[in-house]
């Protein structure tokens, strides 16, 4: 395992001692003010003393603390940009945004193997200026696991599934089918096991591990795969979801039952139609699941 930090570095609190020690200039202005919102001043990454601050966070992070993981927060929104030295706010917020990017490569060619998650209050900025550097997104901070199978059988639509973290949080006081829907949140996609795990009784823990063994062996498929809805994108009414990665002649399909009275569902796999095809649930093992 390899330590990691939550860091906010676009911003700094209203409070924070660094907001006396330097210029206006290296925050977000307009109309001759900063820009303040959330109790955050935005930082202006064109500023050249900005970056080397930023870069001095992360060399010091690396270096002396080894941190391996940056999940990268973003709660705060500026507006419409700075129009500090610039012909409109619009013109600002490009450049600020241009240069907040050349940084990021900068810190990768620095720094290989480090990861750095882009969550921005768990999943508000999910654009490929930023997952082109990013390995990895953060897709919600919802925390009703039931609501979040929903979340997680529509990420694929907005971001590939090798990138789509999701978090995986079996609850103290849940049972053997909330552990379970819980695991299938994320294993098509990128897991984020958390929860109490401590508190989990001896068969709901022995699910989590059969869960992640299970996701371990599968997930290969996933980065290659291609995703597809067998009963269409996910809404909050539907009683039945379903999210499938196809890889060749590999098929994984998730499939949820929210509140449906009847225990069957007919799932259509249009890419296995008119071939030979042997089902097998998977996961879990366990738990009593139909399937033809």
């Amino acid at each position: 395992m390899m330590p990691g930090l939550l860091l906010e570095l676009e911003v700094v609190g209203m409070n924070s001692p660094l907001v006396k020690k330097v210029p206006a200039e290296w925050f977000f202005q307009r109309h001759g003010k900063p820009v303040l919102d959330r109790s955050r001043y935005q930082l202006d990454y064109r500023n050249p003393n900005v970056r080397t601050y930023a870069t001095g966070v992360v060399d010091r992070l690396v270096k002396e603390y080894k941190v391996g993981y940056i999940k990268k927060d973003y709660n705060i929104e500026p507006g419409i940009g700075t129009d500090y030295k610039a012909d409109s706010p619009g013109d600002g917020l490009l450049g600020h945004e241009r240069a907040y990017l050349s940084l990021l490569d900068a810190v990768f060619e620095k720094y290989p193997d480090l990861v750095i998650e882009n969550c921005s209050s768990g999943g508000m900025r999910m654009d490929y200026a930023m997952l082109s550097r990013y390995s990895i997104q953060s897709t919600s901070d919802q925390m009703d696991y039931r609501n979040y199978s929903i979340i997680a059988a529509n990420a694929p639509a907005a971001l590939t599934p090798e990138q789509a973290a999701v978090w995986s949080y079996p609850l103290s006081d849940g049972d053997e089918e909330e552990t379970a829907f819980n695991m299938v949140n994320a294993m098509l996609l990128r897991i984020h096991q958390s929860g109490h795990l401590a508190r989990l009784s001896e068969k709901r823990f022995a699910l989590v591990q059969e869960g992640l063994a299970c996701y371990k062996k599968i997930r290969k498929n996933t980065a290659d795969g291609l995703p597809f809805w067998p009963l269409g994108l996910a809404h909050y009414s539907d009683q039945w979801l379903s999210l499938g990665i196809h890889n060749g002649s590999t098929v994984i399909v998730a499939v949820w039952r929210k509140n449906s009275t009847s225990p069957y569902c007919n799932l259509p796999i249009e890419c296995a139609k008119g071939k030979m095809a042997r089902v097998t649930c998977i996961y879990p093992q366990r738990l009593p699941v139909a399937c033809s």
